[in-house]
Parts: C-alpha cells; structure tokens; sequence
C-alpha cells in the first residue's frame, strides 16, 4: 500500500510538473480576433485639430502626412485619410491625414524687356494659361506688359495676356544724296527714322551744306527709330576760319 501510495504521488506530482512546463514553454496562441475594432469616421473636410480630436477620442493615433492645394477645401482641413472611412481599425492604430494647403496661387512676374519665347514660357511653367497680343508702334522689342499687371497674385487656374512687339516697323530709307543738311532730319522723322552721325568733308566740290553720303544706303531696309548717318559737303557751321596771322578775328 505505501508503495502504490507512493507511485500514486510521484504520478501526481509528474504530472503537474508536466502541465506548468508545457504551460511555460508552450503557451496558447492568441486569438487575433480577440480585440476590439472601431469604425474609422469620415474625416473628410473636418479642420485637422478637430479630426485629431476625434481619432484620439476613438482611441486612434492620427498622424497628419503633406498638405496638398485644393480649390475647394479650406486650408488645414482633410482632403485624404488611410484607412478611409467606414473601414474598420484596431485601438492604438495610425490614421494618416493629408490636410489642404487652400487654394494655388501665383504672382504674376515682371516680364518686361523679355524675349518673347521666354517670357511665354515663364508664365506657362508658372501655371498660367497665357494668350499672346502682338502691339505695334513700340519701340521694344519682346515683352511689353501683361494683364493683369506684374505683381498681381491670381488664384490658379487664371489666365494673363502678354503683349509683345516686333518692335518698330520697317521701312525704306531715302535717298538723302543733295539734300541740304537743314531738311535732313525732318524728311527722317516723317519715316520714324533718326539722324546718326553727322560728318563734314571741306575739300568736297562745290555742294556745300549738302549731303553727299549716306549709311545705310537708300533703298535699305531699317527699322523703325533707326539711325542714318551723313557726311555733309563744306564746313561744320559751328567752326570759325582762321584768319592772317596777326589778324583779329
């Protein structure tokens, strides 16, 4: 009897040392459906401090993640969530909210001198729907203004009108050979033209005051507010002949 007492015992004993071992070095799986899942809400359109609020509340960890422009929601408030809304989340889970920037805006640049091209290109690459208006009678060649003004802010999408100009145009130049020096200027500025340098030759024939050369030569092509130069027959009017030696002037 004290033997089976014995071995009764030893087999108790065996076994409980087997359970807490088995227990220790092997426990159970946990379930992955034993845990509470919540509703993510739609954040959509709510200000960032309010959806924060909320998600906190929900037991959710939100983390805002770029802020992108929108033409429609007002700045710092939600434009995108993950997970998105009516998915299912766990406690303790991230929510990631991209928040709005507001509306895209530009500046519009002072274009003025620019060749045309560039300053195309420089409004389009700005995000300007642009149209292109050519002006003539100007004396600048490229970009002349915009409208609106430079230094305008527009809300994105806008569009501006950039005026241009070839510049002057172009015309004939006269012959201006035998005209006398006093009409030479007037005769250019009826054709927009200018008077250049203006040079005397004492030892030319009997033409003084005359226009006996010319650059460019008639019949070339110059464009508006250029400049024709003349070399004029005789004495400067402005010079003083020398008199005798020991003469008074």
């Amino acid at each position: 009897m004290r033997l089976l007492r014995a071995l009764c015992l030893a087999g108790v004993m065996f076994l409980i040392g087997y359970g807490l071992a088995a227990w220790k070095l092997f426990p159970a799986a946990h379930d992955p459906t034993d845990v509470d899942f919540t509703e993510v809400p739609d954040l959509m359109g709510t200000p960032f401090d309010d959806a924060d609020r909320q998600l906190a509340e929900l037991g959710f960890v939100p983390v805002e993640r770029g802020r992108l422009n929108h033409e429609e929601v007002a700045a710092g408030a939600v434009i995108a969530q993950r997970p998105l809304p009516g998915q299912v989340a766990r406690t303790g889970d991230t929510v990631v909210l991209t928040t709005s920037a507001g509306v895209e805006t530009r500046i519009v640049p002072d274009l003025a001198g620019l060749p045309t091209n560039e300053a195309a290109t420089l409004l389009t690459r700005l995000g300007f729907d642009i149209d292109v208006e050519e002006t003539e009678g100007v004396a600048t060649v490229g970009a002349i203004r915009t409208e609106p003004a430079a230094g305008t802010r527009l809300t994105l999408p806008a569009r501006v009108r950039l005026f241009v100009s070839q510049g002057r145009a172009i015309v004939s130049v006269p012959d201006l050979r035998g005209r006398h020096v006093d009409d030479v200027g007037a005769l250019l500025e009826e054709l927009e033209l200018r008077l250049g340098a203006v040079r005397y030759q004492v030892d030319a024939p009997d033409v003084q005051g005359r226009v006996i050369f010319q650059s460019p030569e008639p019949g070339s092509s110059l464009r508006g507010e250029g400049r024709v130069s003349v070399i004029i027959a005789g004495t400067p009017p402005d010079s003083i002949p020398a008199g005798p030696a020991g003469q008074e002037g």
